[in-house]
C-alpha cells in the first residue's frame, strides 16, 4: 500500500485551489471498434463523458489517451486469441459500471448507463478462463489487459510517488520564506550594493517531479479525483521551472555582482506569484490524493474483522488522517477543541493497536510497534500546537514537528505493511 505524505501546514491553514474552466464539448474522433458489443458501448459512453462540459479541458487529453490505450489493449487481446472474447466482454461490462460511477461522481458528466446486453452479461456468472483456440501461428503468450480498476490503482500509486517526492525534496513555502528574508535588502529598488552584498536563492527546480507527473498522467486508466489536480499541478510547475533555473544560474555565476541585482529585482514580481500558484496546486493535488486514500482505507477497514491487526492498523491510520485534516483547518484564532477531540480518537485507536500487536505470537515486526510509537509522538506535537494557539503564542515550531512526524509515520506504516503479513489489509 502506497501512502500519501502531507506536504506542509506551516501557516496552519489548508490552501485550496479554485479553478473556473469554461469549456465546450469536443467532437469525438471516429475510432476502430473492439468488435465486442459491451466494449464498444463502454468506450462510446466513456468518450461521451470525456466530451462533456463538466470535464476540465486540462484533463480531457489524458482521459482520451486512456480510452484509446484501453481500447487498443482489448482489441489486441481479441486479435491474438478469440478464446478470450467472452472474458473481455465481461470485463468491459464491469468496467462500464465502475468507471461510470467514478466519473459521474467526479465530473457530473454525461456517461450513459449500461445497455441491456451489458446488463445481461453482469447478471450471468463470470466466464471461466477459456482455453486457447487452435492456431497455426507461432505460439505467443497472451496477457489479458489489466482491468480498469488495476490501471487506476497503478496510476494512483504513480501519483502518490510524485507527491512523496514533492514532500521530501520541495518544502517550497519554507524556501520562499527564506528567499524573502535573505534578500529583503537587495530587492529594494534604491538598494546600493556593497562588496558584501549577496543574492541568496535556494528554490530548486522541479525537473524530477515534472518527469514523474508526466509519466503518471500518461499511464492508462482514470483516477477521477486526482487527474485534474495533477494536470493543473504539472502546468504550474512547467510555468515556474524556467524562472527557477534562470535565478539559480544567476546566483551560481554571481551575475548579481555585475548587474547590481537588476535581474533579481526584475524577476522578483514574476517569481513570487508563480511559486504561490505552484504551492496552491501542490496542496490541491496532495489533498485529492489524501482524500482518495482515506476513502479507500475506509472501505478496506469495513471489510475486516474488528480485532484483526490489519483492521486496527487501518483504524489508527484513518483516525490520524482525520486529525491531520483538523490540523490543516487550524488558524491563529481557531477553536482547538475539534482538533483535540480528533487527537483523542487517534490516541484511543493507537492504544488498541498497541494491545493487538503485543498479543501477537510470534511478536509483531518492530516496524509496526515503531509505527505506534511514532503516532504517539504525532499526538504529543499536536497537543503542543493546540496549547500554543490557546495561549496566543507562536505554534509554528510544534506545527512543523507535527507535520514532519506525521510524514515519518507514513514511512513507518509502509514498512510495517511490507514486513508484517498480518498487518496487510489484503
Amino acid at each position: 500500500m502506497t501512502t500519501t505524505r502531507k506536504r506542509r501546514v506551516p501557516h496552519l491553514a489548508a490552501a485550496c485551489l479554485a479553478v473556473a474552466l469554461v469549456t465546450r464539448a469536443a467532437a469525438v474522433t471516429p475510432v476502430t471498434t473492439v468488435g465486442i458489443e459491451s466494449c464498444d458501448a463502454f468506450f462510446e459512453a466513456y468518450a461521451q463523458c470525456a466530451a462533456s462540459p463538466g470535464v476540465p479541458e486540462a484533463v480531457r487529453p489524458n482521459i482520451r489517451q486512456g480510452i484509446d490505450n484501453l481500447r487498443e489493449s482489448f482489441r489486441e487481446a481479441v486479435t491474438r486469441n478469440e478464446a478470450v472474447r467472452t472474458t473481455i466482454a465481461h470485463q468491459c461490462a464491469r468496467a462500464h459500471e465502475t468507471v461510470r460511477k467514478s466519473m459521474v461522481e467526479a465530473f457530473k458528466c454525461d456517461f450513459p448507463g449500461l445497455p441491456p446486453a451489458s446488463q445481461a452479461i453482469l447478471q450471468a456468472a463470470p466466464p471461466a478462463v477459456a482455453a486457447r483456440a487452435p492456431d497455426t501461428r507461432p505460439a505467443r503468450s497472451v496477457t489479458p489487459p489489466a482491468s480498469p480498476e488495476a490501471q487506476a490503482a497503478a496510476k494512483a500509486d504513480a501519483y502518490t510517488e510524485a507527491q512523496n517526492h514533492l514532500v521530501r525534496s520541495h518544502p517550497i513555502e519554507r524556501q520562499l520564506a527564506d528567499y524573502r528574508r535573505d534578500n529583503e535588502r537587495v530587492l529594494k529598488p534604491k538598494f546600493k550594493p556593497g562588496a558584501d552584498a549577496w543574492y541568496h536563492f535556494g528554490i530548486v527546480d522541479f525537473d524530477g517531479v515534472i518527469g514523474e507527473l508526466e509519466t503518471a498522467i500518461a499511464l492508462p486508466g482514470v483516477v477521477p479525483e486526482v487527474d485534474a489536480p495533477a494536470a493543473i499541478l504539472l502546468a504550474s510547475l512547467r510555468t515556474l521551472n524556467p524562472t527557477l533555473k534562470a535565478l539559480t544560474r544567476y546566483q551560481t555565476t554571481r551575475e548579481f555582482k555585475v548587474d547590481g541585482f537588476r535581474l533579481a529585482r526584475e524577476q522578483h514580481p514574476i517569481l513570487v506569484p508563480q511559486v504561490e500558484a505552484a504551492a496552491k496546486a501542490m496542496d490541491a493535488y496532495g489533498t485529492a490524493l489524501f482524500d482518495r486514500e482515506m476513502a479507500r482505507d475506509q472501505r478496506r477497514a469495513a471489510a475486516l474483522p474488528e480485532d484483526a491487526p490489519a483492521r486496527r492498523l487501518l483504524d489508527t491510520s484513518l483516525a490520524l488522517k482525520r486529525a491531520v485534516k483538523r490540523f490543516e483547518a487550524l488558524g491563529p484564532k481557531s477553536d482547538v477543541a475539534p482538533f483535540l477531540a480528533a487527537l483523542g480518537e487517534v490516541s484511543t485507536a493507537n492504544r488498541q493497536l498497541g494491545t493487538t500487536f503485543d498479543a501477537l505470537a510470534p511478536k509483531a515486526d518492530s516496524a509496526c510497534t515503531g509505527y505506534a510509537d511514532t503516532v504517539a509522538s504525532v499526538i504529543g506535537h499536536g497537543r503542543d500546537v493546540a496549547r500554543d494557539i490557546k495561549a496566543k503564542g507562536d505554534p509554528s515550531q510544534p506545527a512543523q514537528l507535527f507535520n514532519d512526524t506525521y510524514n515519518r509515520s507514513v514511512r513507518d506504516i509502509e514498512t510495517c505493511i511490507r514486513n508484517e503479513m498480518r498487518a496487510r489489509p489484503g
